[in-house]
């Protein structure tokens, strides 16, 4: 039987080989289009687009850090899509909810930043808006370490210091905020830009949050435990190596869903299957 490195490693090379075949993609598409007519001034605005999108993006940080005018509308996204629903730890949505989405995520890992932010066919913004905004649903995050573990030499430390970083604004009821303002700026994998400075710096975005108590409480043991506690669940119970995995349950039971960027109509189905 594979060790847990080794089952960590051949996630990765998977998870690497799905980025491979989706960039492949998106490259065979712009080139069917380039070559199916695109006009001179099409490529140009093409061009300048991506001129003004190279310059903007000198103006943050190697880290993918928003600075100024960028770091406020990041933070006003994720406000309008969290603000008003009910958040306790990692759970977003009415606790009373019948539903429960559980996603197993790594903060580094990009595949989870397609999901949580709707990218590529993403989900999870038109769920949170459809049925945990409506009280039909609840989402609970939970940890598994992926993307992190494999681009550090010491990847499991740093994992559980982000994921408890994100875990203390739970503490807050603000994991959700703290998870998607970290989503949306992300850094390049395995560029080591996940750093003290980074998390107090995702911390400092959010206005609510009690930077001082937030400090104490990532240094909580009892936060690494629940990473740790998190990965057992994902590994022992449903078998997960990659990121993200999802299970849900409801009142005709829990079933697993797998891993995987899954689409809205997805989510719908499996809430139908266990409503």
């Amino acid at each position: 039987m594979a060790s847990r490195n080794e089952q960590k490693e051949q996630a990765r090379l998977a998870r690497l080989a799905k980025e491979q075949q989706e960039s492949e993609r998106k490259q065979r598409t712009r080139r069917l289009q380039i070559f199916g007519g695109i006009t001179a001034a099409a490529v140009a605005v093409i061009v300048a687009v991506v001129l003004i999108s190279t310059l903007g993006s000198s103006s943050s940080t190697s880290t993918g850090l928003k600075r100024g005018a960028q770091k406020t509308a990041v933070y006003n996204t994720v406000n309008a899509e969290l603000k008003g629903i009910p958040e306790s730890g990692t759970v977003l949505g009415d606790p009373s909810a019948k539903v429960t989405l559980t996603y197993f995520g790594d903060l580094q890992c990009p595949i989870c930043q397609e999901f949580t932010l709707g990218l590529d066919g993403g989900g999870l913004p038109q769920f949170i808006k459809q049925d945990v905004r409506t009280g039909v649903a609840k989402v609970q995050y939970r940890s598994l370490c992926t993307a992190t573990f494999n681009d550090y030499s010491n990847g499991q430390s740093i994992f559980d210091d982000q994921q408890s970083a994100a875990y203390a604004a739970g503490k807050q009821n603000l994991f959700w905020y703290y998870a998607e303002l970290f989503y949306r700026q992300q850094g390049t994998e395995g560029s080591g830009y996940v750093t003290t400075s980074f998390l107090n710096t995702i911390a400092e975005q959010i206005p609510s949050l009690n930077l001082k108590k937030w400090a104490t409480d990532r240094t909580d043991p009892s936060l690494t435990d629940q990473v740790n506690s998190d990965e057992s669940l994902a590994s022992s119970k449903y078998g997960f190596e990659a990121t993200p995995s999802f299970a849900i349950s409801g009142p005709k039971g829990t079933s697993s869903l797998g891993s995987g960027v899954l689409s809205y109509a997805s989510l719908e189905q499996a809430v139908k299957s266990v409503s």
